[in-house]
């Protein structure tokens, strides 16, 4: 199961069995600990400040509301599987829920360099059979 939030993403296997809190201290753990070093993600101290939800969708796309999921209730109680994502939903000073931030990975990796146009028509004239040269 994967729990998502700006460019964080925590993956977590868990049982079915497994209640929405011991999932929501997961998650805690996750982002008190000290790899987490993505700067856009809000700090928390405790379960209280953010809550969990799932993407509400209509004919299989995310629709851009999201369900808070009850702390008491496992897993199960959603059907939710292990290939499901939740969002993390924070809270700001005052406890109101913030709105629900996340960024997909780009399908494009920036690291990787495009060729340029000069090495792929160097490339095209190199295609097919050669003749090994002499030395």
């Amino acid at each position: 199961m994967g729990i998502r939030s700006h460019t964080l993403s925590i993956l977590v296997n868990m049982p079915p069995s497994t209640t929405i809190a011991a999932l929501k201290a997961e998650a805690l753990s996750a982002l008190t600990s000290s790899v987490n070093e993505v700067e856009d993600v809000p700090k928390v101290e405790s379960e209280d400040d953010f809550e969990l939800c799932r993407g509400l969708r209509d004919k299989g796309r995310l629709n851009g509301e999201y369900e808070v999921l009850d702390t008491a209730k496992q897993l199960r109680d959603y059907n939710l599987a292990s290939y499901d994502t939740l969002y993390l939903q924070f809270r700001d000073s005052s406890g109101e829920l913030l709105p629900v931030v996340f960024q997909s990975p780009s399908i494009n990796d920036d690291d990787d360099e495009q060729p340029s146009e000069a090495d792929l028509e160097a490339s095209s004239n190199r295609k097919g059979k050669r003749k090994a040269q002499d030395d």
